[in-house]
């Protein structure tokens, strides 16, 4: 812009030669006075230019720290972004290596596995089957793949199927088990049991997992139990005895499946009345045996056997006794008995006969306690079962003493004799009246008649021997008194008894 000026001045003083002397000295001042304003003005502006770039330079230079600073900073930043990556490209080359090693550990637990794995679509359509189908159901995975699920289902079956299919596409989760028939590749039919896991919202499986395993040997079985029970209860439908089948429920009760016919020649109630009254825990039972039974249901942690004999009480109101032999089936999976068999019969005629005999027994009992002769019995080895209170007087041992112990009354010399002889009885031949002498507690002995007898249980079998001891010392010094009156008697008069008068007697007395 100054040169432009200076440019323009230049002109004006070539134009002033034109103008008068006057004129021309004046303008001539003039210009020069500008020039040199315009010079000073240039000298300014050079130094205030000369400022400004001091100051710009200035900020260049905070700038430039700042931009060093960043540059720094973002080389730090960019460096430790770059040690990140080259780790997380690490952990992600490892997590790959152990992705492979788990898919390939899956695959090896899918072929080994019993049950069929497969994954199903939610248009129905199988997306995996695993190499069990080859062994289950004789097909190739790749052969089924792309197939519906429902295809080899029984007609029978696939009713079931799709509304538990239905089921699991509406409810995410774990379904319970299903059971059907699947067609074989030769055209056989296979009983399946089945769960389902919906996983349709899980975007690794985006599908339904289905678990499969074959139970062809397991129904087989379940039928075979089910005609043995059909069986069984028509067998108890012509017996006097009545069969029951219970099916035990979560809470500890016990809902009635079948019963017999006899029931009702039992009890007076008809089968169907015990569906609603239950059984061990009704009043069909007697209360004094009810919690008995209970508590023996209730204490079973296994499958098991048992026979009890309660009283249940008929519709009259009378009292009867039973023999009750029943099957206890324990689940492990829920840990309770879930089903009870069982088989009645009645048994109160034999049950009468039974307290009769122990009514008898219990009275034998105590005739034997009170019994004024020595009484004990001894098992087949010698060992001591009773002695009774006069055995306790005669040989002075107490009862506490001997029982369980072999008798304590036979000489050393004896003991080998008089076994024999115990034994003897116990093979039916019975002792009566044997002479024997034995020992009492003070070491000294006694003379005693000994009767030996065998005792028999319910089945006839000998299981010892019952003793009784008579004291002989009495008799023997009775004895002993006879044979020195009749020593006497044989004796001749002496000399002298001729002369002695007899005594004479009262005659009040005479006449007695």
């Amino acid at each position: 812009m100054f040169e432009i000026v200076y440019k323009h001045l230049k002109m004006l003083e070539q134009q002033a030669n034109e103008l008068l002397p006057p004129q021309q000295e004046t303008f001539i001042k003039t210009v020069e006075d500008l020039s040199i304003s315009l010079q000073d003005m240039a000298a300014n502006r050079q130094f205030e230019s000369a400022i400004n770039n001091a100051a710009k330079l200035v900020e260049l230079e905070k700038s430039n720290r700042l931009l060093e600073r960043t540059v720094a900073q973002q080389t730090a930043q960019i460096k430790k972004l770059q040690e990140q990556l080259e780790k997380e490209i690490s952990q992600h080359r490892r997590d790959n290596q152990a992705l492979t090693k788990s898919e390939s550990k899956l695959q090896n637990v899918l072929r080994s596995s019993p049950d069929l794995i497969s994954i199903v679509g939610s248009d129905g359509r199988v997306r995996y089957h695993s190499a069990a189908i080859q062994r289950i159901l004789g097909y190739s995975p790749e052969e089924r793949v792309g197939k519906f699920h429902g295809e080899l289902i029984h007609p029978d079956d696939l009713l079931a199927w799709r509304t538990y299919f239905g089921n699991l596409l509406e409810h995410p989760g774990v379904a319970g088990a299903i059971e059907y028939r699947k067609r074989h590749a030769d055209g056989s039919w296979i009983y399946m049991e089945t769960i389902g896991n919906s996983l349709l919202y899980d975007s690794s499986v985006q599908g339904i997992v289905i678990s499969a395993r074959e139970i062809g040997d397991r129904k087989q079985a379940a039928i075979a139990v089910r005609e043995s029970e059909l069986h069984y209860r028509v067998m108890s439908q012509i017996t006097s005895d009545f069969a029951y089948s219970f099916k035990g429920l979560s809470d500890g009760k016990f809902a009635c499946e079948w019963a017999t016919e006899a029931f009702e020649r039992c009890t007076g109630r008809v089968p169907e009345e015990l569906e609603s009254l239950g059984w061990w825990n009704s009043e069909l039972v007697h209360p004094d045996d009810r919690e008995m039974l209970i508590k023996q249901l209730e204490g079973c942690t296994f499958s098991r056997t048992g026979a009890n004999e309660y009283r249940i009480i008929n519709q009259k109101g009378e009292v009867c006794w039973v023999r009750d032999c029943w099957q206890a089936v324990w689940d492990k999976n829920e840990e309770r008995v879930v089903r009870l068999w069982g088989a009645c019969q009645e048994i109160t005629d034999r049950k009468q006969v039974e307290l009769k005999l122990q009514l008898a027994n219990e009275v034998m009992i105590a005739q034997m306690a009170e019994a004024p002769l020595a009484i004990n019995c001894t098992t087949n080895d010698g060992r001591t079962l009773v002695w009774n209170r006069a055995a306790e007087q005669l040989f002075g041992w107490t009862a506490a003493e001997v029982l369980g112990q072999p008798l304590p009354n036979i000489p050393q010399a004896q003991k080998q004799d008089f076994y024999a002889l115990l034994k003897s009885a116990g093979n039916g031949k019975p002792q009566n009246g044997l002479e024997v002498c034995l020992l009492k507690k003070d070491g000294s002995s006694i003379d005693v008649w000994v009767w030996a007898a065998p005792v028999q249980d319910d089945g006839g079998e000998t299981i010892g021997s019952i003793n009784i001891f008579s004291d002989l010392s009495e008799r023997k010094r009775i004895e002993d008194e006879s044979q020195k009156l009749a020593a006497t008697k044989n004796m001749e008069e002496p000399f002298w008894a001729r002369y002695v008068s007899p005594p004479q007697t009262n005659k009040k007395n005479s006449n007695l």
